[in-house]
């Protein structure tokens, strides 16, 4: 797709940004798994934020809706009900606020994008009990600030989203430096990674680069013995998860 200033960007270029995305996290995702550590180091955290991802794209596929708000919130619903594990749930919530911040409105340019990444961040954050820094949430707490800052420079949609994979990747870079078992294992925080491959993979979309062929990997592997000290210091209960599916006969009076 060309690089021309992208000033909107409607339901269905919505759409094909998220099935790319969902695409190039698919290709990075065994980079990702080998990077898992917190909470546990179980190895799946690839998998489940693209098993979420396709869940997303799986629901707004059989959606005839064509308002970026109608899309946003048939990819916020899919990857919810098809969430997987600490990381799909967060990403979930990510989606959850995106769509808040694109509701009601047809077409987003930079700013309503930056305001759906605030809210996203935000949501991400009233979505877990207790808040860890060092992990995709610093990465999206730090993502929605590099939009902020470039969509009061600039109205170009793919620039904004640059900006954005480029937060992404320097917090990246510094989530060992805010949670102690990242630093003790010399590994990267692999949500926040996956994250940054979401929307990496959005701009990839516009910039026409592939999809299919995985980067070299700059980061160190979770090795046996970091796994070893991983596990020793994970907290109790977080060896499993579980997942409840409620739905009420009647009007719940919450």
């Amino acid at each position: 797709m060309s690089t021309d200033l992208v000033r909107t960007v409607d339901g269905a270029t919505l759409q094909n940004m998220v099935e790319a995305a969902l695409t190039w996290l698919q290709t990075n995702r065994q980079t990702v798994n080998k990077l898992n550590v917190f909470p546990i180091p179980d190895g799946d955290t690839g998998t489940n934020m693209v098993l979420t991802m396709q869940a997303a794209c799986d629901k707004v596929s059989a959606s005839n809706e064509t308002s970026v708000g109608m899309v946003a919130g048939a990819i916020a619903d899919g990857a919810w009900l098809g969430s997987r594990g600490n990381s799909g749930v967060i990403l979930s919530q990510i989606w959850r606020g995106l769509a808040g911040g694109l509701d009601g409105i047809d077409c987003f340019g930079a700013s309503d994008f930056a305001a759906a990444m605030r809210q996203a961040s935000d949501s991400a954050y009233l979505g877990v009990g207790e808040p860890v820094e060092g992990t995709i949430l610093t990465v999206i707490k730090d993502a929605a600030d590099a939009a902020g800052m470039i969509s009061s420079q600039s109205e170009d949609i793919v620039e904004c989203i640059k900006n954005v994979v480029e937060a992404c990747e320097r917090s990246v870079e510094r989530t060992p430096t805010l949670l102690p078992i990242l630093e003790q294992t010399g590994v990267v925080d692999a949500g926040g990674l996956g994250l940054k491959f979401v929307f990496e993979g959005m701009l990839r979309y516009f910039t026409g680069d592939p999809l299919d062929v995985a980067p070299e990997n700059k980061f160190k592997d979770l090795d046996i013995e970091s796994i070893g000290r991983a596990l020793e210091t994970a907290e109790p209960g977080q060896d499993w998860e579980v997942v409840v599916d409620f739905r009420p006969v009647t009007e719940l009076d919450l």
